[in-house]
């Protein structure tokens, strides 16, 4: 059984965040020399985002009613330094790499240009599927961050603190991949929120994710989570309020639906027979090529 509450909190803005949102736009002034022999995992804070930190963890103190019993942070530093800028009473962090960013492999700390000449052809296979497929340059895909945290992070909540109220510091990536395993989300749903320009739908610097297994209209204590509240502390709009769990099933009719939005491309009999016949006249009548050999029976 996981924690009575489980609340994630994504880091504030990062050195990262600055230079890389400049790089899309062609300005790469930020990736200096010096900044580019950095690996990601040593951005710090700016300003703005220890603005932000502190700005949740007022919201924390202020909202969660019983105070946090263990205290998770991830082992890059700008989630470290986001912790210290909660001021959360009595914490004392556990460091978690296993609650780290998304590995980005050759993309890392990698100007916009930079990234689409040297991974132009694998950039358009990723887009296929963002879900399954590995970031161009390699790395880890969104299903295996997925497995990542069932396989390490949620049965060690589990084991261990059970009855306990979690915080956990983290990054937008893990925390998604949190989200469709807490929720029982699926490939499109998450298709759907990483594309969704919807404000509720993203996971801001200094997003607040929080799980809770009481039931937040009846206070019932329930043996799974039952709805979880989004919160970007900082924008004054940002309490989306508490969403209801519920893990969806599929009937067949359902999962036709959705097996018919992808039309078949090899999908004639009549076809099949064609190509059979083209093959055997290339190669003559000695060949032993015929129709014959689509049925397996023979």
């Amino acid at each position: 059984m996981l924690p009575i509450d489980l609340v994630f909190v994504r880091h504030g803005q990062s050195e990262g965040n600055v230079a890389n949102r400049a790089s899309r736009n062609r300005d790469n002034s930020f990736f200096t020399p010096e900044f580019l022999e950095r690996h990601s995992r040593t951005f710090r804070l700016t300003d703005k985002g220890i603005a932000q930190a502190e700005a949740a963890g007022e919201w924390l103190r202020a909202n969660v009613p019983t105070l946090f019993d263990r205290f998770y942070v991830s082992d890059y530093i700008r989630a470290k330094e986001t912790a210290v800028h909660l001021h959360l009473p009595h914490a004392f962090w556990r460091q978690e790499f296993h609650l780290r960013e998304r590995d980005k492999a050759l993309m890392d700390n990698l100007p916009a240009d930079e990234q689409e000449a040297l991974f132009k052809q694998e950039q358009r296979q990723y887009e296929l599927d963002p879900f399954f497929s590995y970031p161009a340059g390699g790395g880890e895909s969104i299903a295996g961050l997925c497995l990542r945290t069932r396989a390490i992070m949620l049965p060690h909540w589990g084991r261990s603190w059970s009855s306990a109220h979690v915080v956990a510091v983290s990054h937008g990536h893990f925390m998604r991949a949190n989200q469709l395993e807490l929720e029982g989300l699926s490939h499109d749903d998450f298709i759907r929120l990483d594309s969704s320009e919807k404000i509720e739908d993203k996971i801001r610097n200094c997003q607040i994710l929080w799980y809770s297994r009481h039931d937040p209209d009846t206070h019932e204590l329930m043996d799974h989570y039952v709805a979880r509240r989004s919160v970007c502390p900082w924008d004054p709009k940002g309490d989306y309020g508490w969403t209801r769990i519920k893990r969806k099933k599929f009937t067949d009719d359902e999962l036709l639906a959705e097996v018919n939005q992808h039309p078949r491309h090899l999908n004639s009999t009549q076809r099949a027979h064609r190509a059979i016949r083209q093959l055997g006249d290339l190669l003559g009548p000695d060949a032993g090529v015929g129709d014959e050999c689509l049925d397996h029976r023979r």
